[in-house]
This record gives C-alpha cells, structure tokens and sequence, in this order.
C-alpha cells in the first residue's frame, strides 16, 4: 500500500510546541530587540552603490529610523478578531464551564492545585452550587450570551471578586489587592469580548438591512451606508493588552490560584479566537515598496524575523523535551518512522504546514538510502523570501552580491502566500502529483481552516476529481463524536461532495486509536476500510 501524509499543527502539539492560538500570543509578547539588530545587520550590508539600493531601496535608508509593531496595532487585530470569528467567540465563551473543567482538571494534575476546594474556601459555596443566570442577564438583544452565567466556575469566579476583600481581611493577608484588580482585568475582558461579538452580529444584521422593506427604484436608498460602528478599542483590547502585560500570581494564596485558574481560561479563549490574518496581509504588500513606504516594510519584516526567532526558540526547547520524554512515548513522527523501518506501507508524498525542521529528523531518524523530502506547505524556519527577486529558498540559494534584504517564508495564520515564486508553485504541483499516485492520504493534526484554501483546493481536486481517499486522524473531542459526523464537517469545511473519500481515525488522550488495540500505523496498514 502506498501512503501520502499531510501534517498540520496538531501533529506536533505533543512535542511541546504550541498551537497556532498560543503562538499568536507569543510572537506579540516577544521582545523585537534581537530581531530589529538582524534586520540592521542586513540592512547595513547591502551595497550602497548597487541597482538594488537605488531602485528598490529609498534614498539615505543607510541612517532611516527602523520602526516595529507597537500596541497601535492591537486595536486592528480586535477589529479582525470581531469581524471574522463573532460566531466563534459567542460559541467558545458560551462553552466556558467545559473549558474551565479542563482547566481546573489541568491545574490539579500538572500543580497539585484543587480549584474546587480554593473557591469553596473563598466562596463558601462550592462551585456546582452558584450559579448567576438569576442574578444577570444580557439585553433582549444579546439574549444569546446568557449562557455564560449558567457557568458555574464563571459565577465562582465573580462571587470570588465579589468577597475577596471579606476573605483577605479575614485571612490577614495584605497582597491580595493587585491580583484582585488582575481577577477584575479577566473578568472585564470576558464579558467585553463577548459583548463585542454579539454587537458586531447585531450591527452587520441591522447595516446590512436596514429598511425592512423600501422602493428599489428609488436608488438613493441603495447609499445608505453603515448606520452604526462598533468601538473596537472597547471590545476586547482589556483582554488582549492584559495577556501581553500579565503578572504570575502568587501561589502562597487562595486568591492568586483562583487568579491563574482565570489567566489560564482567559488565555485559552483569547488564543482560539484571536485572528490577525488581515494585519498580515494588509502589510505583506509594503514588503514590495520600501522606498515609499519604508516604516511599514521595515514592520513587516521585523515582524516575520521575530516568527521565525520564536519559532527556532520553540524547537529548541521541543527537542530538549523530547529527549527527556519518558522511554515508549511515541509521536506521530515517531510512529511514522517505525513503521517504515518495518516496511508496513510505502510512504509517496510527505507535506506539512508546520515550520519547524525536526520533522524530516525524526520521520527518517536512522534509515539509510534516499528518502523522501518533506515539503513545507507554508514555508519554515529555514526557508527565506526575496521580495526583490520573488524568490524562495535557503540563505545560501538566495545569496546574492548585491546583499539584499531577505524575510523568513513563515505566513502564520494568513492566506496570502507567495504563490507567483515558482518555486513554491513547484513544491504545490509536486506534492499534487505524488498524492495523484497513493491509495490513501494520511492527514494529522490539520484543521481545513479558511486560511489553508491553498491546501484544500488540492485536497478538494484529489477527493472529488481524482478520486482519492483521505484518512484524517483527529483528536477525540470530550463529548464522543462519531465518526460520521466528523466526516460530514470535514466534507463541509472542504466543500467536497464525494462522502465515501473521507475516513476517520480518532485519538485519545495517550495518542493511541480510540477503542482500538492496533496502533495509528497498523491501522493504517490495513487493506479494508476500517476507520468509517
């Protein structure tokens, strides 16, 4: 049997390194300062006499200021995170009682800390006993966000800010101040981010429509335009100006757990929903216009050198963990390598989303003779773009005498990329083709996402046109999905209408198949359609 394998971010979840929500955090937590000196370093060695520097570059760039993303930005990425993923934010905080159970699940497994028994001490009531739903409630208008007071950790958590000041007078503990304003901070960002979402549904519903019915040949009715405007520097920027600046608690007291109890959900939600696709995007065309618009080329590219120094740092600490993983621990690279060794399968065709390099390390780790060459879908740490020339390869490909400016290939979250480079048009025709050739394409940890239309567009042709069947292997949710269902959404995020060319293998928390005693790769293995 001949096997294709499409990795995406959820793949590498279990080496440590983080998905796309938390790295979006990450890289504006990240301080600029070492990327800004690559990016002098660069700048300083390009030839001031060259065609490059008169054509391309503005005049006196040698001695301009050099500027990065400051906070100005945020309010834009709100903006986007409000206008693409309303419907998300809605549905993620209307799930915050099970979100929080997998926190409060996770804090006592990774730090000994019991949230129920810290909120009862606070609250006297333990928390499957408040509730709020009688005691707040949203407008007619934002009826839908009711919800969020049914949750019982959310109710303990405002009982908990409510009576902090009781507790801590009566605990004698004076350092219980700051993190109850920290506990406020959350809470405010929460109920702001969620009010945002249901303004914005409410706003597009009542711009969108605004005359009930009205006379089509009276045309000035048509230039009606946006009656009414969301504050977007009110609906979401406490949160999103608290996760940059947050301070670690202090474990000592009952009242800094429950704050990390609430930094860790607030965290959770912010990093599901947050989207700053568009700010990519709306500044990847300065990369091709630096002598008019050299403060914002000079942006973009500071930012890009900061994904990939992020990202190498993350590998970094990926592979010290995974050296130190307990002895039988194996991921999917892992399991991919033995079972090639064992010769269960031939592999034809190994593409990922991912940017870091170990995968190629790890997936041929001690087998001899020519393998197959990983393709990065969305480029790598190792891989570089010259907007001069457009394009893509390695530092040493991309040399050149004239010293000109690179940026890192990384487009994280964004669906533009660098398609008119042949080369990356070549890895995409490439990797094509060879899945044209398996019986199966094997798909781990990728979430067929708006962004990855690039990737779906080939895996729509191959299951619709071609025929060809794909296996996706994804985690098990909480609540048990079946198989069926799974198989319809992924159908329905592809646009696909050949059903039958979509398998599903789910898994659990260890990383094996879910009520199944065979391993990823033997099921795999197996002629019969087994994973329906």
């Amino acid at each position: 049997m001949k096997l294709g394998f499409l990795f995406g971010a959820g793949a590498e979840m279990g080496y440590g390194l983080p998905s796309g929500g938390q790295f979006a955090l990450e890289i504006f937590r990240r301080d600029v300062s070492k990327s800004k000196e690559i990016f002098k370093t660069m700048r300083n060695n390009v030839k001031l006499d060259s065609s490059y520097a008169a054509e391309w570059l503005p005049s006196g760039f040698e001695s301009k200021n050099i500027s990065s993303f400051g906070k100005t930005v945020f309010q834009n990425i709100i903006k986007d995170t409000l206008e693409h993923n309303r419907d998300t934010i809605v549905r993620k905080l209307n799930d915050f009682q099970t979100i929080a159970e997998y926190h409060a699940s996770d804090l006592k497994k990774k730090k000994g800390i019991d949230i129920d028994e810290v909120l009862t001490e606070i609250t006297g009531t333990a928390p499957e006993d408040l509730s709020m739903k009688h005691i707040l409630s949203f407008i007619d208008e934002f009826k839908e966000g009711d919800v969020l007071f049914e949750s019982n950790y959310f109710s303990s958590l405002l009982t908990v800010y409510k009576l902090s000041p009781v507790f801590a007078e009566h605990q004698g503990d004076q350092t219980v101040n700051w993190q109850r304003i920290e506990l406020k901070k959350i809470l405010m960002s929460i109920i702001q981010l969620l009010v945002g979402a249901l303004s914005e549904n409410l706003t597009k519903r009542i711009n969108g429509g605004l005359f009930a019915k009205k006379d089509d040949e009276i045309d000035f009715f048509d230039d009606f335009g946006e009656i009414l405007q969301l504050n977007y520097s009110a609906s979401g920027l406490v949160g999103m100006d608290y996760l940059l600046d947050k301070r670690d608690p202090d474990l000592s007291n009952s009242l800094g757990k429950c704050l990390l109890f609430a930094q860790s959900i607030v965290e959770d939600i912010y990093s599901v929903v947050l989207d700053y696709k568009s700010l990519i995007d709306m500044y990847w065309h300065y990369l091709y216009t630096p002598s008019t618009d050299w403060a914002k080329f000079c942006k973009i590219c500071i930012f890009l050198l900061n994904v990939r120094d992020y990202m190498v740092t993350e590998e970094s600490l990926s592979k010290d963990k995974r050296n130190s993983l307990k002895e039988g621990f194996y991921g999917y690279y892992q399991q991919l390598n033995e079972a090639i060794k064992c010769n269960l399968f031939e592999v034809h065709g190994i593409a990922t989303t991912n940017y870091c390099n170990f995968i190629s390390e790890e997936i041929f780790k001690g087998i001899d003779g020519e393998n197959e060459k990983v393709v990065f879908l969305n480029g790598s740490t190792e891989m570089w773009y010259d907007p001069y020339l457009n394009r893509i390869g390695s530092e040493d490909e991309l040399a050149h005498s004239d010293n000109h400016i690179l940026v890192p290939l990384m487009f994280t979250q964004s669906g533009t990329k660098p398609m008119t480079s042949i080369q990356m048009s070549e890895k995409y025709v490439e990797t094509y083709n060879k899945w044209k050739e398996v019986d199966k394409i094997v798909i781990v940890g990728f979430g067929f996402g708006s962004d990855d239309e690039h990737i779906n567009g080939i895996l729509r042709t191959l299951i619709d046109s071609d025929n060809k069947k794909i296996v996706v292997v994804t985690r098990q949710k909480q609540s048990p999905i079946k198989n069926h269902q799974i198989v319809r959404q992924i159908a329905k995020k592809l646009r696909v209408s050949e059903l039958k060319n979509i398998s599903v293998i789910q898994m659990n928390s260890e990383g094996s198949p879910a009520e199944s005693q065979k391993s990823l790769m033997q099921l795999l293995s197996d002629d019969k359609e087994h994973v329906n």
